[in-house]
């Protein structure tokens, strides 16, 4: 059986508070029913969505208006809107629209008869309502019951038709809205703006638009382009622009914003600004709006900002260069195992696979530089012994007997592991050529009741040299903290 549904909004927003107009609300739900169904029309003040073929997908009419009345909800707490939206159903686009139109509050307005609705909820009569309020017609039945012919010669055609439409006997021709496959948009702003801080006015206008498409389409942003016109009676370039990356797609735009927010605080306009257009960049396809989230379930999503929100907000606000990670490296010294990048670039999706590379490689150089083969079971269970934070420079330590000593006593829980290596400089010693004995290390993992697990080395004095051979005391180093 044929369902129609009519939707429209009113927002109960402070006057003076809103952002945005109920016209512009109204397209946003527009593009969030199509996240439903692909039949959604903008009708005068209404949204129809025709769902016949989405009940079966969506598990009834209750289950599906139960997911749009979340989905509404959070977009609405999400740009700090208030609104309600009320709707109407029907087994055409034109019952469920005069359904609508029916006064707010009327509890029989849903079970009331097709033939008992009011004469002004029918749009092709309107312009004749004072004619057919003389003649007696204050209902659809009433219009119904005069002869065809007599009312097409009075009152034209299309109010014949609009019958025939609301009753199912002719199919309805709606323009079927479409969402673009790329989201571009222009907003004129009310005043030139001089200061680029104060373009965040047009531009979370402009996000709202942007977020009601991805959630038409079903999708998650990765990178948008923030475009500004200049005034072009002073002497630059006509425009300039912003590009913003996301280390994962959302639907959730907040955390666009901040970063758009942070990037304008460091702009300088080289004119006024008259106009903004927003472009998307990359998209991606998500199964609903929670899957940007990671839950199945909206009440799972988390609340706050996530590692990567906080890194690309420091990386926006500081610069690239203050916020660095750090990545495994190929090499079996313990100096040469980690290597410092930058964050942002660290954590994109696209270096997901360089990142895994480097790791094998790391590891595999690892196996060699302990055992001679990569094949052997014991560089694998070695690889614990690693810390996951290095010293720039090793810190010699105080010592008590042959032991070492770091804000107290220290208690041995792993070790010696040897590694040793003709390139290494002797700790302590110079850089000329005739300082480069062969480095022996010999590494233990100590914990401290004060600092944690420590990785700490002792160096072995080669034979060969006069202070192993008067007998001196091997130095212990600190060299990195376990996580």
């Amino acid at each position: 059986m044929p369902c129609w549904i009519a939707l429209q909004t009113f927002i109960t927003t402070e006057p003076g508070q809103a952002v945005l107009d109920e016209t512009t609300v109204q397209r946003a739900l527009a593009s969030i029913a199509l996240g439903f169904t692909p039949r959604v029309a903008l009708v005068d003040e209404a949204v129809l969505m025709d769902v016949t073929g989405s009940l079966r997908l969506f598990g009834g009419l209750a289950r599906l208006m139960q997911l749009l009345e979340q989905r509404l909800a959070l977009f609405f707490k999400e740009n700090k809107l208030q609104a309600q939206v009320r709707r109407a159903q029907g087994a055409t686009s034109l019952i469920a629209l005069g359904r609508l139109r029916l006064p707010a509050g009327q509890a029989e307005a849903a079970r009331l008869r097709v033939a008992e609705l009011p004469m002004h909820t029918l749009s092709a009569a309107r312009p004749h309502l004072g004619v057919l309020e003389r003649i007696g017609c204050r209902t659809w039945d009433d219009l119904l019951r005069l002869p065809r012919d007599g009312v097409a010669r009075r009152f034209g055609a299309p109010l014949l038709e609009a019958l025939d439409r609301a009753r199912g006997k002719v199919p309805d021709g709606y323009e079927w809205l479409v969402l673009p496959e790329h989201f571009e948009e222009k907003l004129e702003l009310n005043a030139l703006v001089t200061h680029a801080p104060a373009l965040m006015a047009g531009v979370e206008r402009l996000l709202v638009h942007l977020q009601a498409w991805l959630l038409g389409r079903q999708s998650g942003l990765s990178a948008l382009k923030l475009i500004w016109h200049l005034d072009q009676r002073r002497d630059v370039p006509p425009t300039g622009e912003l590009e913003i990356r996301t280390a994962q797609p959302a639907q959730d735009l907040r955390h666009v914003a901040r970063l758009l927010a942070e990037h304008l605080a460091q702009q300088t306009l080289a004119a006024p600004v008259h106009s903004l257009t927003l472009q998307s960049l990359v998209t991606e396809k998500l199964l609903d709006s929670a899957a940007a989230t990671g839950s199945l379930l909206m009440q799972d999503r988390k609340q706050g900002d996530s590692a990567l929100e906080l890194i690309e907000r420091l990386s926006a606000r500081l610069g690239d260069d203050q916020v660095q990670a750090w990545l495994p490296n190929a090499d079996h010294r313990p100096e040469q195992m980690q290597c410092w990048v930058n964050a942002r670039r660290a954590i994109k999706g696209l270096d997901k696979g360089a990142i895994k590379s480097i790791a094998g490689s790391a590891r595999s150089a690892r196996a060699k530089g302990r055992n001679g083969s990569e094949n052997e079971p014991d560089a694998i269970k070695t690889e614990a012994l690693y810390p996951s934070w290095l010293l720039p420079e090793p810190l010699k330590l105080a010592t008590v007997g042959d032991s070492p000593v770091y804000q107290g006593r220290l208690v041995r829980l792993a070790g010696p592991q040897r590694l040793e290596a003709t390139g290494w400089l002797m700790t302590g010693h110079g850089t000329g050529e005739s300082s480069k004995p062969p480095a022996i290390r010999d590494y233990f993992i100590y914990r401290s009741q004060q600092a944690g697990l420590l990785w700490i080395y002792s160096e072995r004095l080669p034979v060969a040299t006069p202070q192993a051979a008067a007998g001196q005391q091997r130095a212990w180093y600190l060299h990195g903290f376990f996580a």
